[in-house]
């Protein structure tokens, strides 16, 4: 599935091969700078072809942030525990290649950093950062679910392109921010029509709660998430005319239990058969889109860094609504 309008400045991606195309387009046309952030990051064949992409263009700026959780986990499976231990679909190796990609990246120019250390005997584990992002030169930006493994490829999920300079410099504030280990301003506001937030886990709970208040002030919302929970879905049961769309096959079954639930009971839950569905997406009323790198859910509620943009925008709704569309019928 793939929603491609061509638009003045928003693009919907739905579809990892023609969102990795357009970015190999922008790459190639970069002038002064990419700077991409992910959590996942494998030293598959996606891995591979990202750091080959950047290496083409020795002359910009290249910086890659790479959440640790990649340094512990390789294709959904935790080094530390038993799986890991047992070689799961050889993680093990894959991971020493990760080490060897890095080098061959550092040896081609690109700046590479790890961000969110675990810390001594992993206790700050939940506290990830979550965001992924790409800013290419002062104008072109990409915020949304999609990180760089194979696994990751074969999800459904979302990655939304903006031609636009003050989206491009507000994300640019969150990016160095996590470069320099600062912290940035959790609001920005853009213009009139967008509104980021750069969330910090229990940090910036009061900044959630913003978020939450534009939902119960909804009449309508539709919402897209994989593991959608607390407190965001408690906004969402609170408003009559709702439609929340999870994956059938979701690679953390305790969700549809938790759904299951008393106190969401009203909630229309529409769970879509197929591939794991990891798009993240909120259209209040039919004219606000709400996007980026949360989950909306407990962990990100009280743990994890992300980016979350708010926007006003007709062409984007359009394509958004035709995705939304596009998984409730099937």
């Amino acid at each position: 599935m793939c929603v491609n309008y061509a638009a003045n400045e928003i693009r919907v991606f739905t579809d990892s091969d023609h969102f990795f195309e357009q970015l190999t387009t922008d790459v190639q046309n970069a002038k002064q700078s990419v700077r991409i952030q992910c959590m996942s990051f494998e030293a598959d064949q996606v891995g591979v072809k990202l750091i080959e992409l950047l290496g083409s263009k020795p002359t910009i700026e290249r910086i890659l942030l790479i959440d640790h959780y990649s340094r512990f986990v390789v294709n959904d499976t935790f080094l530390n525990a038993p799986q890991g231990w047992m070689n799961k679909d050889n993680a093990r190796e894959e991971r020493k290649d990760l080490d060897k990609l890095i080098q061959r990246a550092k040896k081609m120019g690109l700046r590479i950093k790890f961000t969110n250390p675990m810390g001594f005997l992993m206790h700050r584990y939940p506290a990830r950062n979550h965001k992924k992002m790409i800013l290419i030169d002062e104008d072109v930006s990409y915020v949304g679910g999609m990180n760089f493994t194979e696994h990751n490829f074969l999800w459904s999920d979302m990655m939304v392109r903006q031609e636009n300079p003050d989206i491009n410099a507000a994300l640019n504030v969150s990016f160095m921010a996590d470069l320099n280990e600062t912290e940035p301003e959790p609001i920005i506001d853009v213009n009139d029509d967008v509104t980021l937030y750069t969330l910090n886990g229990w940090k910036t709970k009061a900044v959630f709660g913003d978020l939450i208040n534009r939902i119960k002030s909804s009449n309508k919302v539709i919402a897209i998430s994989p593991y959608i929970s607390y407190p965001m879905l408690d906004a969402i049961a609170s408003v009559e005319d709702n439609t929340v769309i999870l994956p059938k096959n979701n690679n953390k079954p305790i969700i549809q239990f938790l759904h299951g639930l008393e106190r969401y009971s009203e909630i229309n839950f529409k769970y879509v058969p197929g591939k794991m569905l990891h798009a993240k997406l909120l259209i209040l009323d039919d004219q606000t889109a709400v996007y980026g790198s949360s989950n909306f859910d407990l962990i990100s509620y009280f743990f994890e860094k992300e980016v979350v943009l708010v926007h006003k925008n007709e062409n984007l709704i359009k394509q958004l609504s035709t995705f939304t569309s596009e998984l409730i019928n099937k």
